[in-house]
């Protein structure tokens, strides 16, 4: 027993194997740099980037070692890397190991809670390293992880397990520990499953979607739909996954999880902040659609409207700032609730699928992220790395920026169609459009029986297939609007890198915008039966990106200058 206790002692080498997590940035070199590294060491270690995909941010290399040689390697990593590297422990026997900008170049620190302690060498680090080892409690086998409501009986355990592992992984303390200090979620991973169960039932959602709409695969030459079977979409279901990133980076990004029978899974990890900053515009954007006015007068004399427009705009800053200043927080920074404008509940008056139900935004807004990444794993982008045909309304684009407009595009529609299916109460709500053609309109309803119930059905199933499409299109529109307030944040906080890949995002606005209009003149009338384009809807649309151009003018500025 002796000998096992001092065999054991904190910060003694025990050759334990850990798994590690670095992550990279493929646009600095840093990737290459850790692949030589870890290969000379004869480190095995796999690229969680999916093939064909465009990754943001960091690579993300995750293999096994002794705590020896991942201390050698990082250590070697450390003249490399832009920035200073941290190391932290997520889990038993799980190791992130991340370039940080908050740590000056070429030191490595040890990331504890509240505080961070730096170590000198790869001997300080491996005894560091083993010191923590030996403090963490094992995790329960299975790991949790939220259920499938729709797809149970196909879900993949394993793959399940592994997005709850990865949620710890893409984990920032500081953010966690500034918004709960009790540090209850970076120990639990229960929590932490049960925060991507919402999440979980719209990826379910999503796939229902793919399996009751007609599909061109991605290849719009294809003149004979086909609507993909039960069958393989229960197939897909076992591939997929998606976990939320309890951080503030702003992207949504998909990792490849090869499986233990050979196939190819995938995790989508989705970022909150931007989720949640989505659906408080979208909330705001009926408000702000109605605002007219030219910039503001430098004169004695402010138009009325000029008056409307910036009462309104000063309200919703407020709230855009809020989350705002959640971006990287410091470290032992206690972090203000954010100040939301959309009910957190459904107020008791409203009624679901009406105008002023938030759960509605928040699923069109979260939905939207999730399909945006789901897309190309739909279209086999990602499993072999094939291209699909360039459609012609992109063109005059680069080819990167033509596919990921594509993807918008499509994750627009499975959007909508997932908001409609979401309607129903004991199962998936399938409207019936014929019904909509023939007894859908404005006027009095009829004196008979059958005739009145035929009129009043078809007036529900409107509302709700409207409302769906309303709010799909406003969550695009606050998609754009949100990525485009980050990106002016990252590039007054002098993060290039970030700030130029979400201005690439930006770059697709315009043709997604007339996408969508043209979805909403053509192809809904003719499916629907329904006007779905209104007059001068793109005016409102224009009057959101001046608010955008606002916030990104005059109110981030202002938060860099209080974060110093």
């Amino acid at each position: 027993m002796g000998e096992a206790t001092a065999s054991t002692a904190i910060g003694a080498d025990t050759g334990a194997q850990v798994v590690f997590h670095l992550f990279a940035a493929s646009d600095r070199e840093e990737k290459g740099a850790a692949r030589d590294v870890l290969s000379r060491a004869g480190v095995a270690y796999a690229d969680l980037r999916p093939p064909g995909a465009s990754v943001p941010g960091d690579d993300v290399l995750t293999g096994t070692a002794t705590a020896a040689a991942l201390a050698d390697a990082v250590a070697s990593l450390r003249h490399f890397f832009r920035y200073g590297i941290a190391v932290r422990l997520a889990g038993p026997t799980d190791v992130v190991v991340r370039s940080d900008p908050r740590i000056e170049h070429g030191q490595i620190v040890i990331r504890k809670p509240r505080r961070d302690v730096p170590v000198r060498d790869a001997g300080a680090l491996r005894s560091a390293l083993n010191g923590l080892l030996a403090q963490g409690a094992p995790d329960p086998v299975p790991l949790p992880y939220p259920a499938s409501t729709i797809f149970r009986d196909h879900q993949s355990a394993e793959l399940a397990a592994e997005a709850t592992r990865l949620a710890r992984v893409f984990t920032d303390p500081d953010f966690v520990s500034g918004a709960d200090p009790t540090g209850a979620m970076l120990d639990n991973p229960k929590r932490l499953a049960d925060v991507s169960s919402k999440p979980r039932r719209l990826l379910d959602l999503l796939l229902l979607a793919h399996a009751f709409s007609r599909t061109d695969d991605g290849d719009h030459r294809v003149r004979d739909l086909r609507i993909p079977d039960l069958d393989e979409v229960r197939l897909m279901a076992s591939t997929v996954e998606v976990f939320v990133q309890p951080s503030t980076d702003p992207e949504s990004r998909v990792l490849a999880c090869p499986l233990a029978d050979g196939r190819q899974g995938f995790v989508i990890a989705l970022p909150p902040q931007t989720s949640e900053l989505m659906a408080n515009i979208s909330w705001a954007l009926p408000t702000l659609f109605a605002v007219r006015g030219g910039e503001a007068s430098d004169g004695a004399g402010l138009d009325p409207f000029t008056s409307d427009r910036e009462r309104t705009w000063a309200d919703v800053d407020a709230t855009v700032a809020s989350y705002l200043r959640f971006w990287r927080p410091s470290r032992a920074a206690t972090l203000l609730p954010p100040r939301p404008l959309i009910p957190m509940a459904m107020p008791e008056d409203e009624s679901s699928y009406g105008p002023g139900d938030p759960y509605l935004v928040f699923d069109a807004c979260t939905l939207f992220l999730i399909a945006r990444e789901l897309t190309p794993i739909l279209q086999g982008r990602l499993g072999n790395g094939a291209d699909p045909p360039l459609v012609p309304f992109t063109a005059g684009l680069s080819r990167e920026v033509r596919l990921e407009t594509q993807a918008d595009c499509a994750a627009y529609v499975h959007t909508m169609n997932a908001l409609i299916l979401r309607a129903g109460d004991d199962g998936p709500f399938v409207p019936d459009f014929d019904n909509i053609r023939r007894h859908f309109h404005h006027g009095r309803p009829s004196r008979f029986g059958r005739t009145r119930r035929l009129e009043e059905q078809a007036r529900y199933e409107a509302g709700v297939v409207l409302a769906c499409m309303n709010r799909a299109t406003e969550a695009v529109l606050s998609y754009y609007a949100v990525v485009d307030m980050f990106a002016a944040l990252a590039r007054a906080r002098r993060d290039g890198a970030l700030a130029r890949r979400l201005e690439m995002i930006g770059d697709r606005r315009e043709t997604v915008c007339r996408y969508m209009l043209w979805i909403k003149e053509h192809e809904l009338p003719e499916a629907w039966g329904l006007r779905t384009r209104l007059v001068g809807e793109e005016d409102g649309w224009e009057r959101v990106g001046e608010y955008v151009r606002h916030v990104q003018r005059h109110l981030v500025p202002t938060l860099v200058d209080l974060s110093g």
